[in-house]
Formats: C-alpha cells, structure tokens, sequence
C-alpha cells in the first residue's frame, strides 16, 4: 500500500450517501494519485462502492424505514432499530477498523465509526443534513429525536473532527456548507443516449435505493399506460430493494451503478425528493418529478432548497404532470461537483498532521 490511507464509512440506508462519497473519494484520488480509500458500508451501499472499483469491508445494513404506500410510520420502533444498530456496527468496528493503517475517517452519514474515531482521536470529516432527526409524532419519539439531536451534537463537535453541511444551518462551530454532490457523468448527453439506445422521449422512474418508492412506481406506469405517448419510453430502474414487476410496456432495470449516466440521458425523472436522483437531475439539467414521502420531513427540505414545490398527492397526479414536464425545455445543469468538499478536507488533515 502507497502513500496515505484512510477509512471512507457510509450509511447504507438507500444509494445517496454511497453515491455522494464515491464522488468525493474519486476526485480525492484524482488529485492525490497515492491515496488509498477502504469503504465501510453495509448493502446496498457495498455494492455500490464495489461495482466502482473500491476495495471494501461489509458493515451490517442501516436498518430501512418503516412505510406503507409512500408513508413512514413508527418511528419510534426505527429508532430502536437504529440503536441495535449502532451498538452491532460498534461492536465490530472495535475488532476490525485498523487505525494505525487508516489514518483518518471520512464518513457519510455513518455515525458507529463516527463515534469511535472521534473518541480515539482520528481526524474525522463527516458529511449531514442536520443535526439529528426531526420526524416528530408522540413524546416518545420527540424525546428519542432530542437526545439524538444532542448525542450528534456532542460527537460532532470535536477538535478532531470537520463537519460537511450538505444544507444550509448546520450550526456548529466546525461546519463549513458545501452543498449538494454528485458523481460526474462519463459521456456527453448525446453519447450516453446513443450508447444507452433511448430513441425516444425516454421517461426514467427511479425511486432509489430504498423500498419506500415501491408506490411510485405502479402509479407511474399507470400514468405512462393511459396516457399512451407513442413518442415515449419508460424505463423503470427498481434499485437493489424493489423486485421488478412482470408488467409488459416498460423497460426494467434492476441494481444499475452508473444510475447518474441515466439520469443525463433520460427526458425526464420521476424520483422520490432525496439527494440521490433528484439532485442528480437538477446537476444533469434533467426536468424532474421529485415526490416526498409522506411524513419525511428531509425530503420537504430537499424540495424547498431546490426550488421544487411537489408534495406527496403529486404522485397521483403524474398523468397530468408527465405531459407538462416532457414539453419543457430542459433547464440549465447546476454544478454540484465535489470541490469544494474536497478542498475543505485536504485542508483539515493537513491541518491535523495527515497531508495527503
């Protein structure tokens, strides 16, 4: 093993965090060619950093959201299910990680190694959303949500530790915001859809990673059958959770690791409001059709930053949305690359004795 190594741990529940760290690491190797990276993740986000060439060591998998039809419920039973979790992930962690190899921890969500590299005085970068979760419901699980709110707080803040806001509001002390982050498209439009064989206005369903989305697509092709384009394909990409329905007329796609490739392609996006494939859209300049789940409340935030304002009854409407959204222009591409975030990280380990 050349030059400097570190740990790149990501929380497995759904594809985004994966994605957004194998952006990261990719341009940290491009500028630091010495630089070894081993993820830490459970499946589906494993498999994700295999398929893009990274060595890896399976974590047990961040417990999914309880939902029926688009709606996540007991949340308060998540909650436990999040804290068995923890003290699985830890467990192991405390037998396996290797620090004196790894030298530094960049983690994705991913709170288990979080705590124990802080604790053994590692230098730490760690992407979020916010401090702590905010679903609300009953005393229990405003309670639960408070002492998280307070547990991540207290981690966070450490001299050893820098803090990458993906929204605005992070207030801590060692918080620099640097946005949204995807991984680069391989080709130029024109070339992904030539090479992907989209001859027509091609409508890509893809929920993500989890199987909350599970409803989003039976009302998408519903939609898609009725209206009858004849100028149009629907391909469905059903991620690594969703088993793909025997349903003739559309194109399904299972696990599909360059899923951003699609997106470029793609006329338009019907995806769940997460910062996977919706933000992946708006860096592509793909319209979109981003639906929140029902009470999710980081999925209302990602639509309002982004300018979006669909709601979870949008998602029964798509007959009249489709046709809307095909007829637009395509809005101009954003840039959500990870410099920023990078810059940032190689400025704090060389701050702290890990200059890559």
């Amino acid at each position: 093993m050349r030059g400097v190594a570190g740990y790149v741990a990501v929380n497995s529940l759904g594809l985004g965090h994966a994605a957004r760290a194998i952006a990261v690491s990719r341009e940290l190797q491009r500028r630091h060619p010495d630089l070894y990276l081993f993820f830490l993740a459970g499946s589906p986000a494993l498999d994700l950093a295999v398929a893009q060439g990274f060595d890896a060591m399976p974590l047990p998998p961040t417990p999914e959201w309880f939902h029926a039809e688009g709606r996540i419920h007991s949340m308060a039973r998540w909650y436990g299910e999040y804290a068995k979790y923890l003290r699985f992930a830890t467990r192991f962690l405390r037998r396996e990680a290797d620090w004196d190899t790894f030298r530094f921890l960049i983690s994705d969500g991913e709170m288990a190694s979080v705590r124990l590299a802080v604790r053994r005085d590692v230098p730490t970068i760690v992407f979020v959303h916010s401090i702590g979760q905010s679903f609300g419901g009953g005393l229990a699980v405003r309670a639960i949500e408070a002492y998280g709110r307070w547990w991540m707080r207290s981690l966070l803040s450490r001299k050893n530790a820098l803090v990458l806001a993906l929204e605005p509001g992070v207030d801590l002390p060692n918080a620099t915001y640097v946005g949204p982050i995807v991984r680069p498209f391989s080709a130029p439009r024109e070339t992904l859809r030539e090479d992907l064989v989209f001859l027509k206005k091609t409508i890509l369903v893809a929920p993500g990673g989890t199987s909350v989305g599970g409803f989003l697509i039976h009302t998408a092709i519903r939609a898609f059958r009725e209206l009858a384009l004849p100028d149009a394909q629907m391909i469905v990409v059903t991620g690594p959770k969703l088993p793909a329905p025997k349903e003739e007329g559309v194109y399904w796609k299972g696990f599909v690791p360059n899923l951003q490739d699609y997106v470029l392609a793609a006329d338009l996006v019907i995806t769940l409001a997460g910062k996977g494939t919706m933000v992946e859209a708006l860096a592509a300049g793909t319209p979109v059709i981003a639906i929140p789940p029902r009470g999710h409340p980081e999925a209302v935030r990602n639509l309002r930053d982004a300018g979006l304002s669909y709601t979870f009854d949008d998602a029964f409407r798509l007959r009249e949305l489709i046709p809307v959204k095909l007829a637009q222009s395509r809005p101009p591409p954003k840039d959500y690359g990870p410099g920023k975030a990078v810059e940032a990280i190689e400025a704090f380990l060389a701050g702290r004795g890990r200059a890559l």
